[in-house]
């Protein structure tokens, strides 16, 4: 990355751990394609009231070039912030797959129905 990843915590004290994970799960990112230039990651935990819970909520943001590929991940099923991370940075990671076929030219190309014109 030209750049160094950016992490902002709300309403919450990361541990060691979170923060261990984040940045082996963004190397890890950077290693499906060397041309990201910048990457955001932010952990919210909403304050919600008691009986719902707070359930935290991911948003990682990958700068690459001539795009923004973003993702919004909110983790409603147990409040593990630690497997929130991992799923953004799976959808991430899907993203930034599809960037690179788009890229590389490898997306699939739709073939026009018979008969029809092109300019």
């Amino acid at each position: 990355m030209d750049h160094p990843l950016e992490l902002l915590f709300h309403n919450m004290k990361p541990s060691a751990e979170l923060k261990k994970l984040i940045r082996e799960r963004t190397e890890w990112l950077e290693k499906l394609d060397q041309h990201i230039i910048r990457c955001r990651v932010t952990v919210d935990l909403p304050k919600r009231a008691h009986r719902t819970g707070n359930f935290p909520e991911v948003h990682i943001e990958a700068q690459v070039p001539g795009q923004s590929l973003r993702v919004s991940h909110k983790h409603d099923h147990s409040g593990d912030v630690l497997t929130a991370v991992h799923n953004a940075f799976d959808a991430i990671a899907i993203q930034v797959k599809k960037y690179k076929a788009r890229k590389a030219g490898r997306v699939k190309q739709h073939e026009l129905p018979e008969g029809t014109a092109t300019e």
